[in-house]
């Protein structure tokens, strides 16, 4: 149990080994699917530019790295309490500003235990506490408000950048 909520699932991802957790009121519904993209530039045979997310093949510091994983709710009943924990990778920053999940609520921690929202956590700093930063994060939580429904998905994204 974690906070009244049954671990449903876990799913490493990328060669950082990012761990993504799922937790539901309901046991075994909830299927995670994460990918580690970059943004990339792409001209059509029209010579029409855009930017579209790429699978990274390599990253180099300085590098921004999306991070995309989404919840299907495989079950006949909806899940209640959906709730997915992301860790930022070692060796990465997380980009302040920068998490986007529908419909969910958005908290951080820096120890994966404690978390709250922006401005809410506070470090020591020798021996005063302050508000931590944000390129201090280093766990991501979304809290989806409402039930997630038979086959339906759920999506949560952050973005970090290479040290």
């Amino acid at each position: 149990m974690f906070m009244g909520k049954k671990i449903i699932g876990f799913v490493a991802i990328f060669a950082c080994g990012l761990g993504a957790q799922a937790y539901a009121a309901d046991q075994g519904c909830i299927v995670l699917k994460s990918v580690a993209e970059v943004e990339q530039d792409v001209v059509d045979a029209k010579g029409v530019k855009t930017r579209k997310l790429v699978p990274v093949a390599k990253a180099v510091p300085g590098v921004e790295v999306i991070w995309t994983v989404t919840a299907n709710n495989i079950c006949k009943a909806p899940s209640e309490k959906v709730t997915i924990n992301l860790p930022v990778p070692e060796h990465m920053t997380f980009v302040a500003n920068s998490a986007t999940g529908a419909g969910s609520d958005i908290s951080y921690s820096l120890d994966g235990k404690t978390f709250g929202t922006n401005g809410q956590l506070t470090v020591k700093d020798n021996g005063v506490a302050r508000p931590a930063r944000t390129d201090e994060y280093r766990h991501v939580r979304w809290t989806f408000k409402e039930s997630l429904a038979p086959g339906a998905t759920a999506m949560a994204r952050f973005r970090t950048v290479l040290n």
